[in-house]
C-alpha cells in the first residue's frame, strides 16, 4: 500500500513546480482538492493541468480558430502585414487564423483585451511600436506591461520611419529643410500628441537643433491628407503610407529613420548622414501572447513563424507590402521591447511631449 501522504506532498511539490506555466486559478483549484477532497480528487486536480504543461494536450493545438488581435483599424501596414501572417498560419496549421480588429486609444484597447484574454495560445496579439513600446512609456499606469503581460514570440518586420515632405515645398533635403527653417516658420503633422510620429518630429528637432511647430491630428491618415493638401510641411511616415504619393510627385522623401538606408531607397540619407547622433526610429510589428500562454503552445507558434521566415514567398510578399522581414525568436524579440522601452522612456523623460 503506497504511503498516501507522502504521494500527496510529491505532487504538491510538482504543482509549485509547474507554477510558473499554470494560472492561479488552477493552482488554487489544486491545492483546495488536496486539503478537502481526498487524494484521488486531488491527484484529478494537478495531473490534468500538469499533462497540459508538458505537452500531452498541446499535441493537439490547434484544434480551433486562432485570432490575432490588431489593436488598429482595417487598412495600413499593420493591418496587411497581419492578414499576410494569419493567411500563412491558416495554410501551416490547417486551421483557420482570423483577424479581429480592436481599435482605440493608440493601441492600447486592443492590447489590453489580449493581455486579459484566456492564456490558451487562442487569442494572440499583433504588436507594434506604439502599442508595446511608446504606449507604455508613455502611460506608465497601462492595464498591461508589454514583458509582464505578454509572452514575446517574434518580431515580423519593420520599416524606417520616413521623413516625407509636401512637393511644392522649396527643400528637397533634410540638410535643406533645416536651412529653410530659419527663414521661416514650418510645420509637421502627427497621428495626435504621444504618438510615434510626434515623438519621432521632437526627437528630430533635438538633433538637428532646429524647430518646426507640431499640429497633431486625430489619426495619421488626416495628418496625411494635410500634407497632401500643402495645410503643413511635413510628417514622419512609414514607406508603404508615402510611396504611392511619392511615385505620383505629390509627395518627397527627405530622408529615412534607420540606422542604415532603407532597401527600398537606397539614394535617400538616413537621418544619421545629415545630421549625425543616433537617431534611430522604426515602425515595426511582431507576435505576443498572454504571458501564462504555456509553454508547450508557445513553442508551437514559434516553430509557425520559423517556418514562415523561411519561407521564400511569405518573404517576398511581406516586402512587397514596403515593410522589411525580420528574422527573430522569442530571446531577441524580448531584447528588442526592453530596448525600445528604454528608448522611448528616456526621449518622453527629455522632451516632456503634451498628451491627450
Amino acid at each position: 500500500m503506497p504511503d498516501l501522504n507522502a504521494l500527496s506532498s510529491g505532487l504538491e511539490k510538482t504543482a509549485f513546480r509547474q507554477s510558473q506555466c499554470l494560472p492561479i486559478s488552477l493552482l488554487f483549484k489544486a491545492s483546495e482538492a488536496l486539503c478537502h477532497k481526498g487524494f484521488a480528487h486531488a491527484m484529478m486536480a494537478v495531473v490534468v493541468p500538469f499533462l497540459w504543461t508538458t505537452g500531452l494536450h498541446a499535441q493537439s493545438y490547434p484544434s480551433k480558430p486562432i485570432s490575432i488581435v490588431v489593436p488598429f483599424p482595417p487598412g495600413g501596414p499593420t493591418d496587411s502585414s497581419a492578414r499576410l501572417m494569419a493567411r500563412f498560419l491558416t495554410a501551416h496549421f490547417k486551421q483557420s487564423v482570423v483577424i479581429e480588429n480592436k481599435p482605440g486609444a493608440g493601441g492600447t484597447s486592443g492590447s489590453t483585451l489580449v493581455a486579459k484574454s484566456l492564456p490558451d495560445g487562442y487569442t494572440l496579439l499583433w504588436g507594434s511600436t506604439s502599442s508595446l513600446g511608446v504606449a507604455p512609456a508613455l502611460y506608465p499606469k497601462l492595464n498591461y506591461q508589454p514583458l509582464v503581460s505578454f509572452a514575446p514570440l517574434a518580431m515580423i518586420a519593420r520599416s524606417p520611419v520616413i521623413l516625407a515632405s509636401r512637393a511644392s515645398l522649396k527643400a528637397n533635403s533634410l540638410k535643406e529643410f533645416i536651412a529653410l527653417s530659419k527663414e521661416q516658420n514650418l510645420t509637421y503633422g502627427s497621428a495626435g500628441n504621444g504618438s510615434l510620429n510626434h515623438l519621432v518630429g521632437e526627437w528630430l528637432k533635438s538633433e538637428g537643433r532646429f524647430d518646426m511647430l507640431h499640429v497633431p491630428y486625430k489619426g495619421g491618415t488626416p495628418a496625411l491628407n494635410d500634407l497632401l493638401g500643402g495645410q503643413v510641411d511635413m510628417t514622419m511616415e512609414t514607406i508603404p503610407s508615402v510611396m504611392p504619393f511619392v511615385k505620383s510627385d505629390r509627395l518627397k522623401i527627405l530622408a529615412t529613420g534607420g540606422k542604415t538606408r532603407a532597401p527600398q531607397l537606397p539614394q535617400v540619407p538616413t537621418v544619421r548622414e545629415v545630421i549625425g547622433g543616433d537617431y534611430e526610429a522604426y515602425s515595426w510589428v511582431g507576435l505576443v501572447a498572454p504571458i501564462q500562454t504555456p509553454p508547450e503552445v508557445l513553442k508551437i507558434l514559434s516553430s509557425a513563424i520559423v517556418a514562415s521566415e523561411n519561407d521564400a514567398a511569405f518573404q517576398a510578399e511581406m516586402a512587397q507590402t514596403g515593410l522589411d522581414p525580420v528574422k527573430s525568436s522569442p530571446e531577441r524579440f524580448r531584447v528588442d521591447i526592453e530596448n525600445e522601452l528604454k528608448k522611448w522612456t528616456k526621449l518622453i523623460k527629455d522632451f516632456k511631449p503634451e498628451v491627450d
